[in-house]
């Protein structure tokens, strides 16, 4: 029952980031997540929620690990973007959140709720897409690292 509700929560979480806003941000993730005793792929997709000011933004995102068991992540980042340290087509950003995980693994299950740090850098592909890569470090029960690359859609 806890798994359906938590994929039921991200499915909501996104129906609810891509309508919030006209002409909405978002697009798809893939890495490498990395704890004790846990080595995964992990993949999803992510969108921006809401533009608090031009270099704060709301971005929540959803992730299913697989590999070493099976991990589902829902974050909800709150990040600044370092426009003033903007070079030409790159930019970067900082910032963290709250993080829901759902890891099952042979006959154990977890539901955990922690924060997490991410920083990140962006390329300009054109004027309706970016690429990013960006390093999320657990804090408490959420998975020490997590690598992603990924393409935000405008």
């Amino acid at each position: 029952m806890k798994k359906i509700t938590l994929i039921l929560s991200a499915l909501a979480l996104i129906a609810m980031a891509g309508t919030a806003t006209a002409g909405a941000a978002f697009g798809p993730r893939l890495g490498y997540t990395h704890d004790t005793n846990l080595d995964q792929f992990h993949f999803g997709g992510h969108a921006v929620f809401a533009n608090i000011t031009s270099n704060l933004h709301i971005i929540p995102s959803v992730e299913v690990g697989v590999g070493d068991g099976t991990l589902l992540g829902i974050n909800g980042d709150v990040v600044y973007e370092f426009t003033e340290l903007a070079s030409g087509k790159w930019s970067f950003y900082a910032g963290g959140g709250p993080t829901l995980t759902y890891f099952t693994m042979d006959n154990y299950d977890s539901t955990d709720f922690a924060l997490s740090l991410v920083a990140g850098l962006t390329f300009d592909v054109a004027e309706t897409r970016e690429l990013f890569a960006e390093a999320r470090f657990g804090i408490e029960d959420a998975p020490a690292l997590k690598l992603t690359l990924g393409m935000t859609f405008f």
